[in-house]
C-alpha cells in the first residue's frame, strides 16, 4: 500500500479510535461498496446484504476499541465484521450451506475493483488460499469462506477436533508470511 494511502487508513483508524464520528461517514465513503460487494456474494440476497452493511458500520462504532493495526489493516479489520455478520446471517436465516458461495465466488476481489485504493486494500485471496496444502486450503474455504465451525470441519473429515485447529494455524501462519503480516 502505497505511503499516501497508509497515511489516510492510519487517520481513520485514529480517528474512530478516538471517538470522533465524523470518520464514519468517511469510512462509509471509502468501504461501503467494497463491503457491499463481499456480503452480497455470501448472501445473495440485496435485502440480507444491505440489513448487514448497516450493522457493520454499526459494529464498526460500537467495537472501536477492538481494532488494532498489529492484526492488518482497518479495512480488513471491518471486511471480517462484514463477513461474520453475513455467515450469522446465513445461520439465523437458515440457509442451506449449499447457498452459501465458495471461497473461488467470494474472492478475487483484486480483479473486479476498479478503484485503485480499494484495489490497494484487498488481496487476492484465492492465489493465496491457492498456495497452500491441499488439506489446508479445504479448511480455510470451510471456516473462512462458508462458515463452518471447526467441531463441524472435525465431524465432516472424520479427523480430531486437535488436527483441524493445527492446520488452521499453520494455514494462517503461512498466509500471514506471504502477506507480510508480523504474528
Amino acid at each position: 500500500m502505497p505511503h499516501d494511502l497508509e497515511s489516510v487508513s492510519r487517520d481513520y483508524a485514529a480517528s474512530l479510535k478516538r471517538g470522533d464520528a465524523s470518520v464514519m461517514s468517511a469510512l462509509y465513503d471509502e468501504y461501503s461498496s467494497s463491503l457491499y460487494g463481499v456480503v452480497l456474494r455470501i448472501l445473495r440476497s440485496t435485502s440480507h446484504a444491505e440489513d448487514v452493511l448497516q450493522e457493520t458500520f454499526v459494529r464498526v462504532w460500537t467495537n472501536r476499541e477492538s481494532y488494532t493495526s498489529d492484526r492488518g489493516t482497518l479495512f480488513t479489520w471491518m471486511l471480517n465484521i462484514a463477513r461474520n455478520l453475513a455467515i450469522d446471517t446465513l445461520r439465523k436465516a437458515s440457509f442451506s450451506r449449499e447457498e452459501i458461495q465458495s471461497a473461488e465466488e467470494i474472492v478475487g476481489i483484486e480483479s473486479r475493483v476498479s478503484d485503485p485504493r480499494e484495489a490497494a486494500e484487498s488481496v487476492d485471496l484465492r492465489s493465496l488460499v491457492g498456495t497452500l496444502p491441499k488439506e489446508q486450503e479445504e479448511i480455510i474455504d470451510l471456516v473462512y469462506f462458508k462458515g463452518y465451525s471447526q467441531s463441524e470441519i472435525a465431524k465432516e473429515f472424520d479427523i480430531p477436533l486437535g488436527t483441524v485447529k493445527s492446520r488452521v494455524r499453520l494455514a494462517m501462519n503461512t498466509l500471514r508470511s506471504i502477506y507480510g503480516v508480523s504474528l
